[in-house]
């Protein structure tokens, strides 16, 4: 030991010798850019920590790292000057350790050292730090943010190099960490099973995978396994991957929104809530509902949570969650999982402006990102998981139904319905200031619906409604007047056919009992409805003909709200079961000439009921377009 010490003292003085002879002329740069501070050590990176920096050394020595850097591997080592951090932080009066020996070796022995022999240059350089973590190393003689040491640099050992720091370097949190500190700060009582990090950091879906391509191993043991000195271990998270947000790749970049274990058992039971599947109607057993519960619950309450930043070219407009172009969450629709911090031109008229990011309160730079941690959700239920349902009668998804207790599936609806769109164009005039009519405004509105023509008296038809939750909904039938399949381009406005319609409404929830799909016992109820204009029959609905907006264009669509339903059962990812609605016209042979039997149908809508946000009062005989941020159509106008 005596002979390493003085083998590293010389070298040292002679280098420190050649410094005096520049340091009256040369600035730190000039310093080092006339190669003067390389160092020679007669000995390995660990004896050379242990001459030049100890308390770094003992903490190595401590936490079984020492070997390899005492090994044939090569490692450059940054290490914090004694007194620049707290020793007994990590290491006891005898040498123990006392903190977490995996954080220890990961967060702060591994943070410091990097494979292969990394001199400081007149180049900035840039490497992977043994514990995945992106390394700098600039010319002007700093690592990170801890400045090197202008003598004791460029320390060339047996396997490696060796560089003293004015300060140790501050561990950089990426995302998925973040979720796991903050866990561990969190003093939430039933953390444990309900929260984040209970979730994502379960082992079920929380696996890495050894990439043995880029570890490095130095032989095998008695049994013939290798001996691993750097394990380069892969994440796989599968929920994460589900949900295209790998916060744990340092090479990515997103926004994330982290709640506390309270948030998150709050959004949770909110989500459970709404998840109440019954196992009699699914052929299930309880067990495997509750599964079913739990995993929507989870992925509810993780729902647009994670925004990847270079897929957000104008994220200070408007932000885009990973699950917006997820096909395995099965949303489509481009408005889903869009938050509006103001509002664009093309912004659907049924999202509100959110500005979550606004709500989240301060922001926490990591390695990969930006981390908002919240006690509460910046989103509500409706905006995040539970959604408004459209079900668009020219999708097919109209079944024509029996009467009494069983209802019939009819394939092949094509026979029964002639599906019709196209574009309705509506003009009034323009008049300037004096009251000269100058030209016209031109209204050009696209339609689509399904033209319902009976053979013979009534008709009643049904629509699938799938993926709805065991929530209250408001329920809405969207129809086309009856003279917009007419040649209105050429026919008089006193010879269209305006005739209202007549109907009543009823949810039907359904149940299988081992008979073949479609078969559906009766569950559901006549939706009670306030009392109907005109003194006519309970539970009849009467459109209003011709509707117009406040500039005096014929509307096409005619929304009548038809009610509020709670549904006991949900049947979200459940394609072969849900609900139906069904629509059934009341017209008596006598009152053909005043209302028409047949209808045009646009769509259904279940808006979900937020019982959070103020009560919105309906009157039976509304039946116009919903503007503003309250309801959209197909044909709504831009």
């Amino acid at each position: 030991m005596n002979n390493i010490k003085n083998t590293f003292r010389v070298g040292f003085a002679v280098a420190a010798g050649l410094v005096a002879m520049y340091s009256c002329t040369d600035t730190w740069d000039d310093h080092y850019n006339a190669g003067l501070s390389t160092l020679k050590f007669n000995g390995t990176t660990m004896q050379a920590l242990e001459e030049t920096a100890p308390d770094f050394a003992k903490v190595v020595k401590a936490y079984g790292f020492s070997r390899e850097l005492s090994s044939d591997n090569t490692y450059t080592v940054w290490a914090p000057a004694d007194g620049t951090f707290d020793l007994s932080d990590y290491v006891g009066s005898n040498g123990e350790r006392v903190a977490d020996s995996a954080e220890v070796v990961n967060d702060f022995i591994k943070n410091h050292v990097a494979l292969y022999s990394l001199s400081l240059t007149p180049t900035d350089q840039s490497f992977s730090l043994l514990n995945k973590k992106r390394g700098t190393m600039t010319a002007d003689g700093m690592f990170g943010h801890s400045k090197i040491d202008e003598q004791k640099n460029n320390i060339s050992c047996q396997n490696g190099i060796l560089h003293v720091i004015d300060a140790p370097s501050p561990y950089a949190y990426n995302l998925f960490e973040m979720i796991a500190k903050q866990y561990k700060e969190d003093p939430e009582v039933g953390k444990d099973t309900l929260s984040l990090y209970a979730y994502l950091y379960d082992e079920k879906v929380n696996k890495d995978t050894l990439i043995e391509g880029k570890s490095v191993s130095r032989g095998v043991d008695a049994d013939g396994n290798k001996i691993w000195v750097s394990k380069y271990m892969e994440k796989n998270n599968t929920v994460l991957k589900n949900h295209d947000a790998r916060l744990y790749e340092e090479d990515s970049l997103f926004i994330a929104i982290l709640p506390t274990a309270k948030a998150w058992a709050e959004r949770y039971k909110k989500a459970e809530s709404l998840l109440v599947f019954n196992p009699s109607e699914d052929n299930r057993s309880a067990g495997t509902c509750d599964s079913l519960t739990r995993h929507y619950a989870n992925t509810f309450a993780m729902t647009d949570l994670y925004y990847n930043k270079n897929a957000n070219e104008h994220w200070q407009d408007s932000l885009k969650s990973t699950d917006y172009y997820n096909a395995w969450h099965g949303v489509n629709d481009w408005t889903q999982h869009v938050y509006y911090s103001k509002e664009p031109k093309d912004m659907p008229e049924d999202r509100e402006i959110n500005d979550i990011l606004a709500k989240a309160g301060d922001p926490i730079e990591c390695s990969n990102g930006t981390a908002y941690i919240v006690d509460e959700y910046p989103m509500t239920a409706v905006e995040q998981f539970f959604k408004k349902i459209k079900v668009r009668a020219s999708d097919g998804v109209v079944n024509k139904l029996g009467s009494g207790d069983n209802w019939t599936y009819t394939k092949g609806v094509q026979k029964s319905f002639a599906v019709r769109s196209g574009n309705f164009i509506s003009r009034i005039p323009v008049y300037d200031e004096e009251g000269e009519e100058v030209g016209t405004d031109a209204l050009r509105q696209p339609y689509s619906f399904i033209d319902v023509v009976p053979t013979s008296g009534n008709i009643t038809i049904g629509f699938n409604v799938s993926n709805t939750l065991s929530g209250t909904y408001d329920i809405y039938l969207v129809t086309c007047p009856i003279w917009l399949k007419d040649d209105y381009n050429n026919i008089d406005i006193s010879e269209w056919d305006v005739r209202p319609y007549r109907f009543t409404a009823t949810v039907i929830e359904r149940e299988n009992e081992g008979k073949s799909i479609g078969q559906f016992p009766t569950k559901g109820k006549t939706l009670e409805n306030p009392e109907p204009i005109d003194e006519k029959q309970k539970n009849i609905f009467l459109s209003q003909g011709m509707m117009y907006d406040e500039n005096g264009h014929i509307l096409v669509n005619d929304t009548t709200y038809l009610g509020q339903y709670q549904f006991k059962n949900a049947y979200y990812g459940r394609p072969d079961y849900g609900v139906i609605i069904q629509i059934a016209s009341s017209i008596l042979s006598s009152q053909r000439k005043d209302f028409s039997n047949e209808m045009l149908i646009s769509s259904i809508i279940l808006k979900p009921h937020d019982e959070d946000a103020p009560a919105e009062v309906i009157e039976a005989s509304e039946a116009k377009m919903r503007k503003g941020n309250q309801l959209t159509t197909s044909n709504i106008r831009k």
